[in-house]
């Protein structure tokens, strides 16, 4: 049976999940090596101590511990849940089941309840991304069978527009050729004896000319256009040390100031008030703190001591009346109500001696690990309060941190902009004073429309120019882009993405002529290619999937001519950038409508 014991005892600390088992009485019997790992709580701790003592005080545990009390007022259930647990600001999810346990006599009576629980922290976590990435898969499968959809209704609605323009073309040809043949037989019939015709340009069969052109490079770009407002580099944040009101203001706003200079005091009182309260309580706790460490030996225990021991005194006092009354009572001396009195008084000096007791144990109890961690961390909290009320008072001078000019700080709340500060205006610790902008370089932010935002890109290039400093131009970047649109304002429905450019470095010349708030004039540069090489687009034609020109060997219509392959680029209203295939000088043919026909060698 021992070996049976130490054999049980083994498993249950060998196991992987938490088993705490509680007696009728509230008291913890079981408490494994597991529970301790899982809930932060040690076996010291735990072990022959009372649930509630344990759990009940911690509120964020409630579901945990109502499990708990379900099995025990539902003796005939076994509860199995889910329930958060939190110790040491560690929050994690537990699979819970209690029931109840019963004698090994088959009496069916009850001795306690067991709980048995396991972390499945990481398993719900797992399960939620399961889920979450199962939900993307449908949303991502849904969107491709919507584009494929659209794909699918373009390249019919496409087929269809082919399908038009060949008969329209066809059509036109026939046209063409007949308007043609008429006018040549009209013209053949009257022509004049000795007429001859010149020969022109060549012509093709649909009415077009062939024209040999060079190919030239030439300056190519596209920008889009902005205005904004300029803004310091960077701005830097201040807010009050304490709360309170403003003692002394020492700048203005638009002052520029070094790193390390005052900028304002705040008036101390209220922080003198709160430094002397915080240290008032920490002397208290930290007289308590000593009382406690030195508990065994405080008045509350000697006076229990004492108080246990007159009773005792006393209660050996009324043990011997009683013994003399019953020897005398036996004897016939004195009467029964005498001897009962006696009686009475010694069972009332016992239950002096017990109450004595008692008491002792109370006070004695008061010392104990628990008491004193409690004492110890109200002596380090009251320490802390003070330390940080005396770092309070210490701050109330603001200083800048670094170099720059003095602005409001950003709006807050429902307010457009940052309060005004001012000599005896309320703030709160915390709350924004004042804001230093960074004048080594300049920021400027816009908006763009949500057809050119997906123009845009970190980094881009961006020309900077304005009224107040003509015939300037500052170089900046795109150094972020608003990941979220900004709705459009009263009838304007068109979203809005906001930008932010940064102009690093400003010429020395310039710094004096330009100030924060003036207006910014934006360009963003989305290509740009100074010797671009720039055709026609009737010069490209496409064969087989690939782009096509037809590239002359000379000026001459009899001079030779090849079909050359070449990779477009940039493309303008009516001419494309050719980026390889092609060379500066090279001469192309182009296709051109063909002139109006001459009658009788007139136009």
């Amino acid at each position: 049976m021992e070996q049976q014991t130490v054999i049980a005892g083994r498993i249950l600390e060998d196991m992987s999940d938490g088993v705490m088992t509680i007696d009728l009485t509230g008291r913890i019997t079981t408490f494994n090596a597991s529970a301790a790992r899982i809930l932060g709580i040690s076996q010291d701790e735990a072990l022959e101590h009372s649930f509630g003592e344990v759990f009940l005080l911690a509120e964020d545990n409630d579901d945990f511990n109502q499990t708990i009390l379900d099995a025990i007022y539902e003796s005939s259930t076994s509860h199995n849940r889910i329930v958060p647990f939190s110790y040491n600001d560690k929050r994690t999810s537990l699979a819970l089941t209690t029931t109840f346990l019963k004698a090994e006599d088959n009496s069916g009576q009850r001795i306690g309840v067991i709980a048995v629980f396991s972390d499945i922290t990481e398993l719900q976590a797992l399960q939620e991304a399961e889920a979450r990435l199962a939900e993307e898969l449908k949303s991502k499968h849904k969107e491709l069978q919507t584009a494929y959809l659209k794909t699918e209704e373009g390249n019919q609605q496409l087929q269809s527009a082919l399908k038009k323009v060949q008969i329209i073309r066809n059509t036109a040809t026939a046209f063409t050729i007949i308007l043609f043949l008429g006018i040549g037989l009209f013209v053949w019939n009257r022509k004049p004896a000795g007429f001859s015709s010149s020969p022109a340009s060549p012509t093709t069969s649909q009415g077009t000319t062939t024209a040999i052109v060079p190919v030239t490079p030439q300056p190519v770009s596209t920008s889009i256009a902005l205005t904004g407002k300029l803004l310091p580099l960077q701005m830097v944040n201040l807010t009050s040390p304490i709360s309170g009101k403003v003692g002394q203001v020492m700048v203005r706003y638009g002052d520029v100031v070094k790193a390390g200079q005052p900028l304002l005091t705040m008036d101390t009182s209220e922080a003198m008030i709160k430094f002397r309260e915080a240290k008032a309580a920490y002397i208290k706790a930290q007289n308590s703190y000593k009382q406690m460490e030195k508990w065994d030996t405080s008045t509350d225990v000697a006076r229990a001591h004492r108080s246990l021991a007159k009773a005792k005194l006393s209660l050996e006092n009324q043990k011997k009346t009683l013994d003399e009354s019953e020897r005398l009572f036996k004897k016939g001396i004195i009467p029964a109500t005498e001897y009962d009195s006696a009686k009475s008084q010694y069972t009332n000096q016992q239950m002096d001696y017990q109450s004595a007791q008692e008491e002792l144990k109370a006070a004695q109890e008061k010392g104990n690990s628990e008491n004193r961690k409690v004492s110890r961390f109200e002596l380090e909290n009251a320490e802390s309060r003070m330390r940080q009320a005396e770092k309070d008072i210490a701050s109330s001078t603001v200083v800048a941190p670094v170099s720059g000019i003095i602005m409001k700080p950003p709006a807050s709340g429902q307010s457009k902009e940052g309060r005004t500060v001012e000599r005896g205006t309320t703030f709160q610790q915390g709350e924004l004073l004042l804001a230093i902008g960074d004048l080594s370089g300049f920021s400027v932010n816009a908006k763009l429309d949500e057809v050119d935002v997906t123009k845009v890109q970190l980094g881009q290039r961006v020309r900077v120019s304005g009224d107040a400093f003509p015939g300037q131009q500052l170089s900046g970047s795109i150094q972020s882009i608003s990941p979220h649109a900004e709705e459009g304002e009263g009838s304007k429905s068109v979203s809005s993405f906001g930008i932010k450019v940064v102009i690093d470095s400003v010429p020395p010349e310039l710094k004096k002529r330009i100030m924060v708030g003036m207006t910014a004039n934006l360009e963003i540069i989305i290509y740009e290619n100074p010797a671009a090489l720039m055709v026609p687009l009737a010069a490209v034609q496409s064969e087989q999937g690939k782009r096509i020109v037809t590239r002359k060997k000379g000026a001459n219509p009899a001079d030779v001519a090849e079909k050359v392959t070449v990779t477009t680029g940039y493309t303008t209203q009516d001419t494309v950038e050719i980026t390889s295939g092609l060379k500066a000088g090279d001469l192309i043919e182009v296709s051109q409508p063909a002139p109006p026909p001459s009658v009788g060698g007139k136009p």
